[in-house]
């Protein structure tokens, strides 16, 4: 209620000042910092927004390979080192991103998925023992039976977009590696 006060107040007084045109220079500056703050505030939510897509897509790109890891057996994984399976890691890779991130066989977007475009997985590489300590393609330690991935995709953007543009492009890099070792006695 009393912001609403403020507000008519504020619309009484300018009207006021318009008539007896007094007051146009005090309005104009005050536009000229109303504007810029409205679209900064714009711009803080939707880069918030932009945020959170991103990192849903990050949980369904981890959690797509950490399915991939288990492909394997159980057992091996528990007592150290193992060796994935590269094809049936891509394969329960791609199973569980579709269904994650809401896409259909050809890897577009299904109603309700977060990406606004086709879903590119642009390097999917499993490290087994042998190929490892080494550094990823992106310059991440590799110390263990990992899988690299790097997906990327369009998303929309919500506001803003006669500035910046209808869409923003996401990019997701993640080394995967379930480390655990079962110590016998």
């Amino acid at each position: 209620m009393r912001v609403l006060r403020w507000f008519m107040g504020l619309f009484r007084l300018s009207a006021r000042s318009m008539k007896d045109k007094k007051g146009i220079s005090s309005i104009f500056i005050a536009l000229l910092f109303l504007i810029p703050f409205m679209i900064f505030s714009m711009f803080l939510i939707e880069s918030r927004f932009l945020y959170t897509i991103k990192n849903s897509a990050d949980d369904a790109v981890v959690a797509a390979a950490l399915a991939a890891l288990k492909s394997t057996n159980p057992v091996d994984i528990a007592y150290g080192e193992y060796v994935l399976d590269p094809n049936a890691a891509r394969d329960t890779f791609y199973e569980y991103l579709k269904k994650n991130m809401k896409l259909d066989e050809n890897m577009n977007p299904l109603p309700g998925s977060v990406a606004a475009g086709p879903v590119h997985v642009d390097e999917f590489i499993v490290y087994n023992p042998g190929s490892y300590p080494t550094f990823c393609t992106r310059g991440t330690f590799i110390k263990n039976t990992s899988i690299h991935v790097v997906v990327s995709f369009k998303a929309k953007r919500p506001a803003l977009t006669g500035l910046f543009g209808k869409y923003v492009d996401i990019v997701i890099h993640r080394d995967v590696d379930n480390f655990y070792n079962l110590q016998e006695e």
